[in-house]
């Protein structure tokens, strides 16, 4: 059963890839899973999302504006949508409150959400060590946001598609 980070009032956890052969992590503390991120390419959706709140799926559209979508699985309407940016910042507009997905270091190795006023949600540092892909820092500020684990997944989907560009870059050169 997953767990919500509020309640635990946990301001540290790990993007974890259990298995090294799937496409599948874990959002998780010791042996708690506040969410899990399913890559699930070729099957209509880019990823299916998992929260204590229930599952979402992830869909790219657009192309020459293109933005990702955000909906709860099995449903019509999307709860909210993330415009991408080509200089490293995105939008997202999810249950009213505005949110910018960007790099928070010079080097790009820490990511974060961040709020209107610049105040950093959750932090996001890459570190691809074994299973452990990174290490994540919530704002205990923040503890009150309704999507606090799907925020987290959908940044960490956004960094497993960014290494995924990297590496596909790095093998055509």
């Amino acid at each position: 059963m997953l767990k919500k980070i509020s309640e635990n009032q946990i301001t540290g956890v790990q993007l974890i890839k259990p298995d090294v052969s799937k496409k599948f992590y874990h959002i998780a503390s010791d042996n708690d899973i506040y969410a899990t991120i399913d890559l699930i390419h070729g099957q209509g959706s880019l990823a299916r999302l998992e929260t204590p709140e229930g599952s979402y799926t992830i869909k790219r559209q657009g192309f020459f504006v293109p933005y990702i979508s955000v909906r709860k699985e099995n449903e019509e309407t999307d709860l909210g949508e993330l415009f991408l940016d080509l200089y490293g910042k995105s939008s997202l507009r999810l249950d009213d409150a505005s949110l910018s997905f960007k790099p928070l270091a010079l080097w790009k190795n820490h990511w974060g959400w961040t709020t209107e006023k610049n105040r950093v949600v959750i932090k996001y540092m890459l570190t691809i060590s074994g299973q452990v892909r990174g290490d994540m820092e919530f704002s205990k500020d923040f503890f009150y946001f309704p999507n606090l684990e799907l925020l987290a997944a959908l940044g960490g989907y956004l960094l497993l598609q960014l290494e995924d560009e990297l590496s596909r870059l790095s093998e055509n050169r």
